[in-house]
């Protein structure tokens, strides 16, 4: 897997710095978001749009726990606190990472830390890609990181937009992105665990639609021991699915794929009929 272009000499340094933090305080954690993604895409050597994003999931049982890793970074590794964001710490490079906590501190699917700026997150999903939906990959850095599977990405994307829409159009890209190139990505697992999706009835289905399915199977696993999470994810597909070219989620997935919206309302629809 070659991450050269991801900026792989600055994010060694940073891995490195967090893995002995994490490690130091007994903390576990996976990647999400878009360096996520672009793990997943260099994987395939397909074409993608570098980030400068590091999102660290991170599961921690208290705020006190959350705050000794923040502080043995700045401390020991040279890590600057962001004063426009509470859940961002700065590396000496200039990288900013996201540590996004998760699994005991939040209230209601929420976290919320006293401050000026972004003082809230919400968390729904994380927990439950943390227990299903996240595959060990060693990197070309030499880390060995739980890396969040390309179906928990649109999981999680989904939910972001749909907590913030007015601020998270790039997820709509990504979701519709993934769906794209998820085949070439994921070829033989989807001939070998999804032989039914190549039978009669199905042979002429789009490569999208087939990973649309695939995609939405692997959701659906992922979030199996929780209604509420399935119930509104179906609800936010349904929902922009009645909006149809009104939604602008709609039109910016058909935007970036360049798709037009019946197209990219059929991948939606195949999406939601395999989640039901």
């Amino acid at each position: 897997m070659n991450l050269n272009n991801i900026r792989e000499g600055e994010l060694k340094e940073v891995f490195d710095a967090l893995e002995e933090a994490f490690k130091e305080k007994n903390i576990d954690f996976y990647l999400i978001g878009a360096i996520a993604r672009d793990i997943w895409y260099a994987r395939g050597d397909e074409e993608f749009r570098s980030t400068k994003d590091v999102d660290f999931a991170v599961f921690i049982s208290n705020k006190q726990d959350y705050q000794e890793v923040r502080d043995y970074l700045r401390k020991n590794k040279g890590f600057t606190e962001s004063s426009t964001n509470a859940f961002v710490v700065i590396a000496p490079s200039g990288v900013q990472i996201d540590l996004l906590p998760f699994g005991g501190i939040e209230i209601d699917e929420e976290v919320h830390f006293d401050g000026s700026g972004l003082t809230s997150i919400k968390v729904n999903g994380f927990k439950e890609v943390y227990e299903t939906g996240t595959q060990g990959m060693t990197l070309e850095t030499g880390h060995h990181f739980k890396i969040a599977t390309l179906p928990a990405i649109v999981l999680l994307k989904f939910i972001a937009y749909d907590d913030r829409p007015e601020l998270r159009f790039k997820d709509a890209r990504d979701i519709i992105n993934i769906v794209c190139h998820y085949f070439n990505l994921q070829s033989d697992l989807i001939y070998e665990n999804y032989s039914d999706l190549f039978d009669d009835e199905k042979r002429n289905f789009p490569l999208e639609i087939i990973s649309a399915i695939v995609i939405a199977r692997q959701i659906r696993q992922i979030i199996s021991g929780n209604e509420n999470l399935g119930l509104r994810l179906g609800r936010i597909i349904s929902g922009h699915l009645v909006l149809l070219e009104k939604s602008a989620m709609i039109r910016n997935m058909a935007n970036e794929s360049g798709k037009d919206v019946e197209q990219v309302a059929a991948i939606l629809e195949a999406m939601l009929k395999e989640l039901k």
